[in-house]
């Protein structure tokens, strides 16, 4: 219901608003009020085109807003929330338009097209002038007021639902069904890359340890002859530590002045011995293994080569199979979601056809019924000469239609002999 209807600076009216309430609402005035001028108004908030002479003389531009009460609309509470513009039960449609010309429009504060406007005002306004073709003549209306008829509201509602989800179902297997070659291909690179770095098993950590045992065979040689002096010259300086500790001992030496140099000497004679003993030790672990060092080498160049390939660093292969691996699990279950779209897109349309037929029963019956009531009611105002008749005609494709199985419309023929149209 319009409730309120302000206007600025149209043609030659300067600031003008009406609050309407609920029920009959009668304006009237002598020719030139400008009783026009409002309707012409409405009309510019429901997606009618005007240009710049709609602005008044004098003004920057013209300024047009209507509001709605929609808490008995629900057919546009519906189209504002499919659109996320709904606010409330209330609705603002705004115009603006300069004086060069520049027009725009606004459902709710957010800048609309006036195609959104026109077809939003089909479902707020009827205006019938000399100017406007009267909702009657609209296929849509008509399909309206048959359905209701027959009252197959909900019937209605259950097929235009079904239909919408058939096509939601539609649009998302195209788009899947699109992306198979692109889906396909990259799951066979996958597959591919997986398998490569499944057989290279690259670890965590793997590198490290590869380059500090590749350096150790490396040098195995030069370690072990390195080791054997270092355990010889010990052997040498022991003998001769072992001396300086002995005259150190000696009970002529005694005295608290040399207490601390036989602490230095014995400590340095242990540590000679430790030294001796860890370099045997050491000595111990290398061995020269040129087939270890071989296979070192060709695991070191197997993974830099595979890191090169896929460009990161070689410690993070472990890390990018593991990625992979999940990519291509996620993607093994493409072709069966592709396959459960088109059962649920078959089962949808089954559901819609089932609706759809049902409708049209009801449908006919009623245009039959509906013809025949408005053919008596012609013969009581005396146009019994005239032809009326509502005719469904059906949609050339089979697929599910939020109309139906076909559309409705009104057929009228007030000249005797003349066909219905």
């Amino acid at each position: 219901m319009l409730t309120n209807l302000a206007i600025r600076d149209y043609a030659v009216v300067d600031a003008l608003e009406v609050d309407l309430a609920s029920g009959m609402t009668c304006i009237t005035g002598e020719t030139g009020a400008g009783k026009s001028i409002m309707l012409d108004a409405l009309g510019l908030c429901v997606g009618d085109r005007a240009d710049s002479r709609a602005v008044r003389p004098g003004a920057s531009r013209t300024d047009i807003s209507a509001s709605f009460d929609l808490s008995q609309n629900a057919r546009a509470l519906t189209w504002l929330a499919e659109r996320d513009l709904a606010s409330s039960e209330d609705c603002i449609l705004r115009r603006t338009i300069s004086a060069e010309g520049r027009s725009r429009a606004y459902i709710n504060g957010t800048p609309a097209t006036l195609a959104d406007c026109a077809q939003l005002g089909q479902l707020l306004v009827d205006i019938h002038s000399q100017h406007a073709h009267q909702s009657l003549l609209r296929r849509a209306v008509q399909r309206t007021l048959l359905d209701a008829y027959a009252g197959a509201e909900k019937l209605m509602t259950s097929v235009n639902e079904t239909a919408q989800r058939w096509r939601v179902l539609r649009e998302e297997y195209t788009r899947l069904a699109d992306r198979t070659e692109e889906f396909d291909a990259r799951k066979e690179l996958l597959t591919y890359q997986v398998a490569e770095l499944a057989s290279l098993n690259p670890l965590t950590g793997e590198i490290t340890a590869l380059e500090v045992q590749h350096k150790q065979l490396t040098n195995a040689a030069f370690i072990i002859e390195n080791a054997d002096h270092i355990a010889t010259g010990c052997e040498a300086q022991r003998d001769q530590l072992a001396q300086l500790v002995q005259r150190a001992n000696d009970d002529r030496m005694a005295s608290t002045a040399t207490d601390n140099l036989r602490e230095l000497l014995q400590s340095a004679l242990i540590q000679l011995d430790e030294a001796h003993a860890e370099t045997a030790r050491f000595a111990a672990t290398v061995e020269l293994d040129p087939e270890g060092l071989d296979a070192t080498e060709q695991r070191l160049s197997a993974l830099y080569d595979l890191a090169r390939k896929h460009r990161v660093q070689p410690d993070a292969l472990a890390t990018l199979h593991d990625s992979l691996q999940s990519e291509l699990e996620t993607m093994s279950g493409g072709t069966e979601q592709l396959a459960e779209i088109k059962s649920a897109l078959e089962d949808t349309a089954l559901e819609w056809r089932s609706h759809a037929t049902k409708l049209s029963s009801l449908r006919r019956k009623a245009a039959a019924k509906l013809g025949q009531r408005v053919m008596d009611t012609l013969g009581q105002l005396a146009m019994s000469k005239c032809q009326f008749d509502v005719a469904l005609i059906p949609f050339k494709t089979d697929e599910p239609d939020p109309r139906g199985a076909e559309d409705i419309e009104f057929l009228i023929a007030t000249n005797p002999g003349a066909s219905p149209g």
